[in-house]
């Protein structure tokens, strides 16, 4: 049985009190850049740890428990027992959206708007060949929040994309400052920096167009769809369901047709477009 090191950050006593049994405990309390919140926590522990070969890894936040409602050993027992020809263990949040939308991107210019080109910006900089317009995501391959435990393959390819990114930000040329601009959170009255919801699209981008072996939790059963953007209705969920289904079989076999009918199935949802507030002038 390979080992699993899956760490819970805290940022203080409160959320250290609310860390889930089994998880290990990661210590971001001196936060020197709460800016990028849990970013540089996770790229500093793979600058200075060699990673096992066969082992697993995950960084989460103290929000787990809250936007996935899985406890620890259920995340554990599904790599005990799923694991064993796999890489990457994806841990879904808002299952709806990922079925919905074609990408994260075009679900963050909903929420986020701007994401889309500021990604392909730096995308384009860092010579990453890809086309985040018509890049399809399906639910092995999206994850906004990095909730994924992986491998070392994984993870030596997300660090990669995160030393440039963080270069580019932080060092990078005049058109790096749109990064540092806020942006909203969905369904929160605060705003945060647009650098955040891009770097949490990294594991999407790095599944999507890389050659992983991944399992998945799958809550669309259990959690009901959000009632700001869908129906709350049994149709809606399968609906959003097939969806998801027509894009994992356009990603496996490339066939046109599949996704020809994830956009039919797609036009069959009542879908709600969110009126997100103006944001504060810069």
């Amino acid at each position: 049985m390979a080992d699993i090191f899956i760490h819970q950050i805290f940022y203080d006593e409160d959320s250290r009190a609310k860390l889930l049994p089994g998880f290990l405990p990661l210590d971001n309390t001196r936060n020197e850049r709460p800016d990028w919140f849990e970013f540089p926590l996770i790229l500093d522990f793979l600058r200075h740890n060699t990673l096992q070969d066969d082992a697993w890894y995950g960084f989460l936040s103290p929000k787990f428990k809250h936007k996935t409602g899985m406890a620890a050993n259920a995340v554990i027992q599904k790599i005990q027992t799923q694991g064993q020809a796999a890489d990457v263990l994806v841990l879904t949040v808002a299952w709806d959206q990922v079925a919905y939308y074609l990408n994260p991107w075009e679900q963050g210019e909903v929420m986020h708007r701007g994401i889309l080109d500021l990604s392909q910006r730096f995308l384009d900089h860092a010579a990453y060949p890809v086309d985040l317009k018509t890049l399809v995501c399906d639910s092995f391959s999206t994850q906004f929040a990095n909730y994924v435990v992986a491998k070392k393959n994984y993870w030596l390819q997300w660090q990669a994309l995160a030393e440039k990114f963080w270069s580019y930000v932080e060092d990078g040329p005049q058109g790096a400052a749109g990064f540092k601009e806020v942006t909203h959170y969905y369904g929160k009255k605060t705003h945060y920096p647009m650098k955040t919801f891009v770097q949490e699209r990294f594991a999407s981008l790095i599944l999507a167009t890389g050659d992983f072996r991944v399992i998945k939790s799958d809550p669309s059963d259990v959690r009901t769809p959000n009632s700001a953007l869908f129906n709350r209705s049994l149709e809606t969920r399968r609906l959003l369901q097939t969806c998801d289904l027509m894009k994992t079989q356009y990603r496996r076999t490339q066939d046109p047709a599949f996704l020809e009918m994830y956009w039919k199935v797609r036009g069959c949802i009542e879908y709600k477009a969110p009126n997100l507030p103006r944001l504060p002038s810069p």
